[in-house]
């Protein structure tokens, strides 16, 4: 399973020739292009004959395109604010029960496990002028009923968060506090009003990465089971920076309470056991049964949490 690490880097653990692909849906992001040529060595960027493209070179899928009229039930691009986007795309074939047969279907499997991202195309003319727009670069954060749902990421919010990866990936815990209490400009505190709505707006915001974990865990929080889907948030294991760390393997779908006290560092969730535990402060409370309660598991098809996130936000919690 990969690491949030991994997450940030992947790019620099690809063969070139697959980076360089990569860069091309990075660099076209946005434009209305005829069908992509291949790259000065010949790489290709798409295949015609299928809509995910896997190379024979690479065990991952390099790009995936949406044709007009098309014979599967591509759902459309939904557009969050902000700039990214999320896309239900549909498997090569229509038998679930078969999914990993297509070696198309494999090499998307094979992004998601070890995150990394695909080109997207999405066809918006027809012959004789055919043109696609690209879309750039997305995660692969699930499966289910047959989609792989892909989760965009603007080449700025791309670029940005591996800049910021000695903060987000590699620093120690008293690093990252120092970055946030640096951060902290007291100037701008608001009344306490603006506060919460603000708050809340930011964690119900991220609707995509929300809607992703609801759907991982039944719409169930992970650590007590309460199913009242308005109260339950998506709480980042490391810290947000950018869309590209809403990838469900940095998230847990938790009660607004348990979230509240998972970012104040008095709860965590044990990476080894995967249960919870709760700071000694909270022993004393009635959150006390809750200490060493198994956390859920997300359903088939959806990235488990990261237990290399689970243990930096453990330790920098001094749990």
């Amino acid at each position: 399973m990969p690491t949030l690490a991994d997450l940030l880097t992947i790019h620099e653990k690809l063969a070139p020739v697959h980076r360089r692909a990569l860069s091309w849906f990075l660099e076209h992001e946005g434009e209305l292009v005829p069908w992509p040529e291949p790259l000065a060595a010949g790489t290709l960027l798409a295949a015609r004959p299928k809509g995910i493209y896997k190379p024979q070179w690479s065990k991952y899928a390099l790009s995936v395109r949406q044709t007009l009229d098309g014979p599967y039930p591509d759902l459309a691009v939904e557009y969050l604010p902000g700039g990214s986007w999320l896309f239900r795309y549909y498997q090569e074939g229509l038998d679930l029960d078969n999914t990993s047969r297509a070696f198309t279907n494999r090499g998307l499997q094979e992004c998601q496990n070890d995150a990394v991202p695909v080109g997207v195309l999405i066809q918006k003319a027809r012959k004789p002028h055919v043109r696609y727009l690209v879309l750039g670069l997305a995660f692969v954060e699930g499966w289910g009923d047959g989609y792989f749902h892909l989760s965009g990421v603007r080449s700025a919010d791309f670029a940005a968060a591996h800049l910021s990866l000695p903060l987000v990936a590699s620093a120690t815990p008293t690093q990252i506090a120092d970055s946030i209490a640096d951060a902290f400009d007291p100037r701008l505190v608001e009344d306490e009003r603006r506060k919460v709505l603000r708050s809340l707006h930011e964690r119900r915001g991220q609707a995509g990465f929300r809607r992703l974990l609801l759907d991982a865990y039944g719409a169930r929080c992970a650590a007590t089971d309460y199913d009242a889907a308005d109260a339950l948030e998506a709480a980042h294991i490391v810290a947000y920076r950018g869309p590209v760390t809403n990838h469900p393997s940095n998230g847990l779908l938790l009660r607004s309470d348990i979230h509240a006290l998972f970012d104040l560092g008095m709860l965590a969730v044990h990476e080894s056991e995967m249960c919870l535990v709760l700071s000694r402060d909270l022993r004393s409370t009635r959150y006390e049964s809750l200490h060493g309660k198994p956390v859920a598991s997300p359903r088939l098809g959806f990235s488990p949490p990261s237990r290399e996130a689970l243990r930096r936000h453990r330790e920098l919690a001094g749990l």
